[in-house]
């Protein structure tokens, strides 16, 4: 088999490396991890970084929140500000979406198999209904930047990469009280790695 330089070169730089400085390397990239934990549930709360001196252009894909067996699915959905959200519909009857909250606004009514979008431009908490089936219910908060998680069913969560540095982080959640939400919980970021565990 010919000899190539660049194989060799990089052998080398693998060779030069430790095992243990290469799980390091692959733990650094996103690895800001916690857990939540509350007497009125842990799973579906949003975890988020309150503020960054980042900013950050509004996102070109689209994010999606679904009407499906009679539900919206997700249900909570948080994006960043300026974020276009596609409403589809994948159940055998016509669905309507509505917001009461912040830009109030009603897309109207569509059939099976359709969608409508909506381009979310402030920052808020914006609850979802149908009029055609009160019922239904869902959330969409829109945040200043990406550094958010929705927790599972444990609690856990795990944030995005982000820089080295300190930051504030809150918790969102439909049964947390006013008191819980407007608490402030510190983070850390080091080598790109960070451990939060929330308690209430």
């Amino acid at each position: 088999m010919p000899s190539n330089p660049r194989i060799h070169a990089l052998v080398g730089v693998i060779a030069g490396v430790s095992l243990s400085a290469i799980a390091a390397m692959a733990m650094a990239v996103g690895a800001v991890t916690g857990s939540v934990t509350h007497p009125r549930g842990r799973e579906n709360l949003v975890v988020f970084v309150t503020q960054t001196a980042e900013k950050f252009p509004a996102p070109t894909a689209h994010a999606e929140m679904d009407q499906k067996r009679m539900q919206f699915s997700p249900f909570v959905l948080p994006v960043v500000v300026g974020t276009t959200v596609d409403f589809r519909n994948h159940d055998s009857v016509a669905h309507n979406v509505f917001s009461p909250d912040a830009e109030r606004y009603n897309l109207g009514t569509w059939r099976p198999g359709t969608s409508h979008s909506h381009r979310f431009n402030a920052l808020g908490v914006y609850a979802q209904a149908c009029a055609l089936h009160p019922e239904m219910q869902a959330y969409i908060l829109v945040l200043q930047n990406p550094y958010f998680a929705v927790t599972k069913a444990n609690g856990a969560f795990s944030l995005p990469a982000m820089p080295d540095g300190s930051y504030a982080v809150q918790v969102w959640g439909v049964k947390l009280s006013s008191a819980d939400k407007a608490r402030h919980f510190p983070l850390k970021v080091a080598s790109g790695m960070a451990t939060l565990k929330i308690a209430f």
